[in-house]
């Protein structure tokens, strides 16, 4: 058989056709072909092989961020189980706590009905009781050597003041309050009235809330008050302050007064008060008529506009409202000041300007008022505020008539 085969594949030798030289030629080419076509596949596996595996390694790192994620929330939980236990054994501990309190207070009100109810027998055995006194059995008083009893007592003095009065004057005072909302001060005893003031009094502090939050004691009260600064002032002498149980004297006033305490209600018209409380005003003059008639107030004003306006290296001052004269004293005056570049740095309201002489320059004293900054209002510090010129020229002032310097033409 082997031979058979044998002798087929010569014969078929034999027969093929051999090869020509073009042929021989191409064949390198066509195995380079072979071959290159062979390995661009590989190359492409290999590349996708290297892609697939940085995404593992992008894989298995996000696994690990993971792992440690959840390691964590793990952690959190466990903590949170063990502050939630915490917070029940707390919440369990007080629960018990109060529950002691409640047997406590509990014990001891069944305690003070029991007292109670052993005092109302007391009192009841002590009534009915039926202890008659003996007829010669007298009481006298104890008198010194040489005196009886049998003299007749005198007769009860006549009361000093008017206690009705009194209780106006509270009542007013605290109508005049609510009036203009001062919600934190209440009046609760206003004293006896006597000349000028009135005293001792009580106030109750009170907080935004109605709360009780201290008290103000004072030996006298009186008031102050400026039609032109619209104010008025509770001035509060010898007294004190109690704040959590604490007593704070009042500080020494500003003319030297000891334990003065001054209240200030800002944008108050003072004529209701003038007309209720009249007498706790001290000597203002608020009752004096504005003018007298004796000057023309259109000279008086640009007469002293021009004086004050003469020295203005520092500032100067200019007369804004003047509501009359009265024997040489400007009243309802309206003051503004000016720095040296023109610029409104203050205004001053007083219900009294008088024009003093000084051995240099000229001083206003302004007397009930107040000055206003911005938005800001404050009272005159003792119910004066002075002003001092000492450029002034007081022979030029005198010459051309300031009230309070000369006598009108």
């Amino acid at each position: 058989m082997r031979r058979a085969w044998a002798s087929c594949v010569c014969v078929l030798v034999a027969c093929a056709p051999a090869p020509d030289e073009g042929d021989l030629r191409a064949a390198p080419a066509q195995a380079g072909a072979l071959r290159q076509g062979f390995g661009e596949p590989e190359a492409r596996q290999a590349a996708r092989l290297a892609t697939d595996g940085g995404e593992a390694r992008d894989l298995r790192q996000r696994v690990r961020e993971l792992e440690l994620r959840v390691a964590e929330l793990e952690a959190d939980g466990e903590a949170l189980r063990s502050a939630n236990a915490e917070l029940e054994d707390e919440r369990a501990q007080r629960a018990g706590a109060v529950s002691e309190l409640r047997n406590e207070l509990a014990l001891e009100t069944a305690r003070r009905m029991e007292r109670e109810q052993e005092w109302l027998a007391y009192t009841r055995a002590i009534a009915e009781l039926e202890l008659p006194l003996p007829e010669e059995v007298a009481f006298e008083a104890d008198l010194p050597p040489g005196e009886t009893s049998s003299e007749p007592l005198p007769d009860a003095p006549a009361p000093l003041v008017d206690l009705g009065r009194s209780t106006e004057i509270l009542r007013s005072m605290r109508t005049l309050l609510l009036l203009e909302q001062v919600a934190g001060l209440d009046l609760l005893e206003a004293g006896v009235p006597c000349d000028g003031w009135t005293g001792p009094v009580v106030f109750r502090l009170l907080d935004g809330h109605g709360r009780l939050a201290g008290g103000l004691f004072a030996e006298r009260m009186r008031l102050e008050g400026s039609r032109a600064g619209r104010t008025i002032t509770i001035v509060l002498e010898e007294g004190y302050e109690t704040r959590s149980g604490a007593r704070i004297p009042f500080t020494a006033g500003a003319q030297g007064e000891s334990g003065v305490r001054r209240i200030t209600l800002p944008h108050v018209d003072p004529e209701p008060w003038l007309q209720e409380l009249s007498e706790l005003f001290a000597d203002q003059g608020l009752d004096d008529p504005l003018d007298d008639g004796r000057w023309s107030l259109s000279v008086v004003r640009h007469t002293l506009n021009g004086l004050l306006r003469e020295d203005g290296a520092s500032g100067w001052y200019r007369l804004r409202q003047l509501g009359g004269v009265h024997s040489g004293v400007l009243r309802d005056v309206q003051l503004e000041h000016f720095d040296a570049d023109g610029v409104l740095e203050r205004r001053l309201f007083c219900d009294r300007l008088r024009v003093l002489r000084e051995d240099r320059g000229v001083l206003l004293s302004l007397e009930d008022g107040t000055q206003v900054r911005g938005d800001q209002k404050t009272p005159f510090l003792g119910g004066r505020f002075r002003v001092y010129l000492p450029r002034a020229d007081v022979e030029a002032w005198t010459r051309a008539g300031v009230p309070g310097l000369t006598e009108p033409e």
